[in-house]
């Protein structure tokens, strides 16, 4: 892992929970800080590019690994899942930290949560670059699991994580095996992350250059410990979720934001994502959208597939806010 070779470890006390932390940069005083939000099935560790490009820059690097996941503590019930949880550790944790705002950036589930923590705290963002998984706003006649259902069928992974005993289904799985499957992933609809599919594909799998085996091994040993029902239990709250953020109903995302999504990633091919994209809808719901990229031939875990271009893009939009960090050329916004 030289990657993560600079990378300090430690356990915080946030929101009743204790939590793994990866650090990377400067420790403390008034280095701006980036919070990395990873999503499913990830960890902390899906950031280890962006950390030490950002860190050598001056920037102060924080990526817990979030409720349910890694050596963070993971609650039985997926009632202790929802969305005011998620963002209670980050808000709790970055009072631990004393970090009064930070600039964000999330991935997959980590996204949902940021655009979350956006919405019900704004005033702990400076500025938000979320990955892969757009805003989606609240639809009051229709539950997330009935748009799911009617766009791919019960077989869509979505519903099939509603089902009990499912997370012991993944965890029976060769995890190496299964990590190289879901990493590199472009298939969409009621394909992606089948456990039916993977357990009967028997080619051998070629890793890209962005993925090695010393990667898919650290990812596949943290999860023989942990096993899945953390982050599966995310998926158990959507239409909780769903109730919960009633009064949220409409509200909009008022924080400065970039989005960046690979044209071959699953979650861009959900009906109806595009056009919400590109037709305006999401820059009327997340009105200080200033940049939308779509990056060719990319997929879903596009921060490791295309690490140097992701850290690039974060990097340059993050600099335009002037907090002190020396740049070669500073920008205003």
């Amino acid at each position: 892992m030289a990657a993560a070779a600079a990378v300090r470890h430690r356990t915080v006390e946030a929101n009743g929970i204790s939590m793994h932390v990866a650090e990377a940069g400067p420790g403390s005083g008034t280095a701006p800080a980036v919070l990395f939000v990873h999503g499913f099935p990830e960890l902390w560790y899906s950031w280890r590019h962006q950390m030490g490009h950002l860190a050598a820059r001056g920037y102060r690097c924080v990526a817990p690994d979030l409720r349910g996941y890694g050596g963070t503590t993971a609650p039985p019930e997926h009632t202790s899942y929802t969305i005011f949880h998620l963002v209670g550790d980050l808000v709790a944790l970055l009072d631990a930290l004393e970090l009064p705002q930070v600039f964000v950036v999330g991935h997959d589930w980590g996204a949902i949560v940021s655009w979350n923590l956006c919405l019900l705290r704004p005033d702990r963002v400076r500025a938000l670059v979320n990955l892969s998984v757009a805003f989606m706003p609240r639809r009051p006649a229709e539950k997330p699991l009935d748009y799911f259902r009617g766009a791919y069928g019960d077989d869509y992974y979505v519903c099939r994580f509603q089902e009990p005993g499912v997370e012991k289904e993944l965890a029976s799985l060769d995890l190496k095996r299964f990590f190289k499957l879901a990493l590199i992933v472009q298939t969409t609809g009621s394909s992606a992350m089948s456990i039916k599919k993977m357990r009967a594909n028997n080619r051998e799998v070629t890793l890209p250059p962005w993925l090695s085996e010393e990667d898919i091994s650290y990812v596949a040993s943290v999860y023989a410990k942990t096993g899945f029902a953390g982050g599966i239990n995310y998926y158990r709250c959507f239409d909780l979720n769903w109730e919960l953020m009633a009064p949220w109903t409409g509200a909009k995302v008022l924080v400065p934001t970039k989005f960046i999504v690979g044209d071959g990633d699953l979650a861009y091919h959900l009906p109806g994502v595009k056009s919400y994209i590109h037709k305006g809808r999401l820059k009327k719901d997340v009105p200080m959208l200033e940049e939308v990229v779509v990056i060719k031939g990319a997929g879903h875990f596009i921060q490791q597939e295309r690490a140097q271009e992701i850290s690039d893009h974060i990097y340059n939009y993050i600099k335009k806010f002037n907090t002190g960090v020396s740049s070669p050329k500073s920008s205003r916004l």
